[in-house]
């Protein structure tokens, strides 16, 4: 017999497993005050991490505060004076370059 040909868009799909999936225990009421999962599945800022907008907020708060090397006091202070001595050095050179520039200018236009 003769198999059907597989075009390019029409990939296999990968074969699925027969196992059935691990479920969990779903949150139960013990005398009829809620646990804590159900009573954060309810709330405001749940149904905010669900959205995008939340998600990315949270996806951020999390790597800001806990993947994130933060540098020393003394590391910044230092980093920070580099920065303004080097602006400094540079806006200096700046200025020079245009000040010679600009006299070359005036002795070639003669004014």
């Amino acid at each position: 017999m003769a198999e059907a040909k597989v075009s390019g868009r029409e990939k296999e799909q990968p074969v699925k497993s027969n196992k059935t999936p691990v479920t969990t225990k779903v949150a139960t009421r013990d005398r009829g005050k809620t646990t804590r999962r159900e009573q954060r599945g309810n709330s405001t800022w749940a149904r905010f991490r669900n959205t995008a907008f939340g998600g990315f907020v949270v996806d951020s708060y999390y790597e800001l505060r806990h993947k994130v090397t933060w540098p020393t006091f003394e590391q910044a202070r230092n980093m920070t004076i580099a920065v303004i001595v080097i602006s400094l050095a540079v806006g200096l050179f700046l200025g020079l370059v245009d000040l010679g520039l600009n006299q070359i200018f005036v002795l070639i236009n003669g004014k």
